[in-house]
């Protein structure tokens, strides 16, 4: 045993001390609300919070200007390790709303202008060895028409919610390293940059190009190592080159790496790589950087659409934005991960939204299969040379920043639905400056002269065609109602009227109309349509009206509506991606009450549906018998790769079936359900079973974690439904009852006097809270109690 421990001590004093730190540098700020008088500042009476932050806890409904807009300082007290001494400190903000100045020591070290791209600051002569540093960040998320998307809130689709809202962290670095792609600020330079010379099945050369930069003295020689590694940690592909820097100077080594039968990337089969990158000099690595990558290529045809790896590929995708109810923007990068699970597993396979997404979003992206179209931040605003050339800054930021991403397939770099006839030159040239490799597409809407790459206009038939946003139309842009636009409360009429108001818009799309296409007898997906995405994916908030916009399949708290399980029926059902529930499904869009429509709506991807009527009797209703009404092939005339199936059938439920739920009728007494069976070449490959739901009796709880559990960092946080159910446990889709929650253990209830967020009335037999972990992992134990029901209670672990 001894001789091991010499020989451990031995090879930490043969190696750095560390080629590369990479600090969380999320915990232990201090916040306050308001600006702060000039002077010496206490924060021994501030708030004690963690990053990512909101400015405060919003209500539920947060649109129509009730979020906080003004100034907020964020401080962060920390003593740097003498270990850091004569090497590089990078602070690097992954976003922070909007104007940012940031202090260190009460010295302004920079100023940042956006909330939705990030920056890095070089600390490294501005911090003090051996005593208390103070980092203080004063962000201002007023509105501001000299900073992008620059439209006044009030007038704004959706909400500019403050806080330094994503992640910070600190990089500590030799003076030999790699660059900082933002600091290097060079067109196409900086950092590690992948590139894909040619990709094939059996072949294919990924190019890295690796800026190293010297901030020594003097001179220094150096040698980058490049290792491309599998899913199982094998390494697949090498190489490396020398360097010679002379002080203060940055050159770019160039590799292509040679791998034979790659495993693609694609969205059916989304394959990640590892790229490890170290930095030796003197026999010792100084840096070491890893980068996950895709290999894959891609085509945008302007005839034939969208190529993936050669293969055709046509998207249904959605726009996205970031918000949640109470939490505003500030998600943790687990929430974001939930929220890419929930819309892939809807059967989307692109996202758009208005501005870059988290990097935790566009990691989970990467992970999952989802296409990404990466958004200049903007929406219906112009502004003068000012804003234009933020405009401009903004752009080249989000393409250096996704650039090794393979989920990215398209640069949105125009400002959305505003006149960018005076930027497109510019903004064109900047996208393929920054990104000079093929495959590198710009879209954006093809008027007024605008040769974008991709056009999401179809009039433009020289352009391959994307459609950006589909499926949504409202009366009048004061009053913003329509079909589409409903509450999940609203019961099951509203939700069938928004489904199959999108059946027609999306048939429309891949009919390669615009929506309300009408459908014919020989239709198909128009050969020309490379994507199309729905807006919008999830409820989300908006700045210029007390309404939220309602017009996603998932409401604010992701519960699904109807509408969810016609996109989910629009996925192949032979696709399998980890992490994800996928494959053959169906579903029955109706509630089997007295007041459902005996037309009954199905959603599947199978080939046939049969729809059973199901009948239980005795008091358990253990006994069970089914008659086939019907098994149907998908409506015809449409262009989806999967039409709605409907039935018609007579009354679901006896007016005795409510008093056999509650024990009062006789034991013979029957009550009723449907039942789908999906089948593919004549085998039951799904199932989905409703049942009349009887009287509100009792609570049930579950945890909403899609795949990721919850994180003990004090950030983390999941949401926990109660569904209340009559006495079998079918949830009641009319009740409301107010149900009040409590936590023991390692847990707390994300809530204060002003949301109101506990207790909570359902929605359609559906209550939902935050559950926010502490920094310890351990047991959360959830206590759920409404008058007249059975309480709920239930444990789970929250991990590290």
């Amino acid at each position: 045993m001894r001789f091991r421990f010499l020989a451990l001590a031995i090879l930490l004093l043969s190696s750095p001390v560390f080629a590369r730190e990479v600090l969380d540098f999320n915990h232990d700020w201090k916040f306050q609300i308001g600006d702060l008088p000039a002077g010496t500042v206490d924060d021994s009476k501030w708030n004690n919070v963690v990053i990512p932050h909101t400015v405060r806890l919003e209500p539920y409904d947060a649109s129509g200007m009730e979020n906080f807009q003004g100034v907020c300082w964020y401080r962060k007290h920390f003593t740097p390790a003498d270990s850091w001494k004569d090497h590089k400190l990078f602070l690097r903000f992954d976003g922070a709303m909007q104007v940012a100045d940031v202090y260190l020591n009460d010295k302004k070290v920079y100023t940042h202008f956006g909330g939705y791209t990030p920056f890095t600051i070089d600390i490294s002569d501005a911090v003090n060895f051996g005593s208390d540093n103070v980092l203080a960040v004063r962000l201002d998320n007023s509105d501001n028409k000299e900073v992008p998307p620059g439209k006044p809130q009030n007038m704004l689709d959706f909400v500019y919610f403050g806080g330094l809202y994503r992640e910070v962290h600190l990089d500590v670095t030799d003076k030999l390293h790699v660059s900082d792609v933002m600091l290097a600020s060079k067109p196409a330079g900086g950092g590690i940059f992948v590139s894909f010379p040619s990709v094939a099945k059996d072949a294919a050369t990924v190019q890295v190009r690796t800026e190293v930069i010297n901030e020594y003295a003097g001179a220094r020689n150096a040698t980058v190592n490049e290792e491309l590694r599998d899913a199982s940690g094998a390494v697949v592909a090498a190489g490396s080159a020398d360097l010679q820097l002379a002080p203060a100077e940055s050159k770019t080594a160039t590799l292509q790496l040679k791998v034979t039968s790659p495993n693609l990337w694609h969205p059916d089969h989304p394959y990640l790589y590892t790229l490890h990158t170290n930095i030796v000099t003197g026999g010792k690595t100084v840096d070491s950087i890893d980068t996950r990558i895709g290999i894959r290529t891609f085509k945008f045809d302007a005839d034939h659409g969208l190529f993936i790896n050669g293969e055709k590929f046509v998207s249904m995708g959605a726009n996205r934005h970031q918000d949640h109810p109470y939490v505003g923007y500030a998600l943790s990068n687990q929430a974001q991960y939930r929220d890419a699970v929930k819309l892939k597993e809807a059967g989307f396979t692109s996202i758009r939204s208005h501005y870059p997404q988290s990097p935790a979003f566009v990691d989970a992206c990467d992970e999952l299969g989802l296409l990404l179209i990466v958004s200049n931040p903007g929406w219906q605003f112009n502004g003068d040379d000012l804003f234009n050339q933020r405009v401009y800054e903004n752009a080249r930021t989000m393409v250096r920043r996704d650039r090794n991403h393979p989920c990215v397939i398209l640069w949105e770099a125009q400002l959305n639905e505003s006149n960018n006839r005076n930027l497109y030159a510019t903004l064109q040239k900047i996208v393929h400056e920054e990104y000079p490799f093929d495959p590198c597409y710009t879209a954006g809407d093809s008027v007024g002269g605008q040769d974008w790459d991709v056009t999401y206009r179809g009039n433009n038939r020289a352009k391959p065609l994307w459609i950006r946003e589909i499926g949504d139309q409202v009366d009048n842009w004061s009053d913003q109602q329509s079909r589409v636009r409903i509450s999940r409360g609203w019961g099951e009429e509203a939700m069938l009227v928004q489904a199959w108001s999108h059946v027609e818009s999306i048939n429309g799309g891949f009919a390669g109309g615009r929506p309300g296409a009408a459908t014919r007898p020989d239709a198909k997906i128009d050969e020309r349509l490379a994507g199309l995405d729905l807006w919008a994916g999830v409820d989300a908030y908006r700045g210029y009206h007390h309404q939220p916009f309602l017009g996603g399949p998932l409401d604010l708290f992701r519960v699904p509506k109807f509408d969810f399980y016609f996109f989910q029926s629009q996925r192949d059902p032979n696709v399998h991606v980890n992490g994800v529930e996928d494959g053959p499904m169906v579903f029955i869009a109706n509630y089997a009450t007295f007041q459902s429509p005996n037309n009954v709506t199905v959603f599947s991807n199978c080939q046939e549906v049969r729809l059973s009527m199901t009948t239980r009797r005795g008091r358990a209703g253990t006994q069970m018998s089914e008659q086939v009404i019907a098994t149907e092939k998908p409506m015809s005339g449409y262009a989806l790769p999967h039409p709605p199936f409907t039935f018609k059938i007579g009354q679901i439920s006896e007016e005795q079936s409510t008093m056999f739920m509650t024990g009062i009728a006789p034991a013979n007494a029957a009550i009723n359900g449907l039942k789908a069976e999906g089948l593919i070449d004549g085998k039951v490959v799904a199932t989905y079973a409703i049942n009349h739901p009887g009287t509100p009796a009792k609570l049930r709880l579950e945890a909403d974690t899609s795949g990721k559990d919850l994180v003990a960092d004090g950030v983390d946080w999941i949401r926990v439904h109660a569904y209340i159910t009559d006495a079998r446990g079918t949830t009641h889709p009319f009740a409301n009852d107010e149900v009040t929650f409590s936590v023991e253990g390692e847990g707390t209830i994300i809530n204060d006097d002003r949301i109101k967020a506990n207790p909570v009335r359902a929605e359609a037999g559906i209550a939902t809270v935050l559950v926010r972990g502490t920094m310890h992992a351990g047991n959360i134990t959830i206590h759920a109690t409404a008058p007249g029901l059975t309480p709920a209670e239930m444990t789970f672990k929250s991990t590290k």
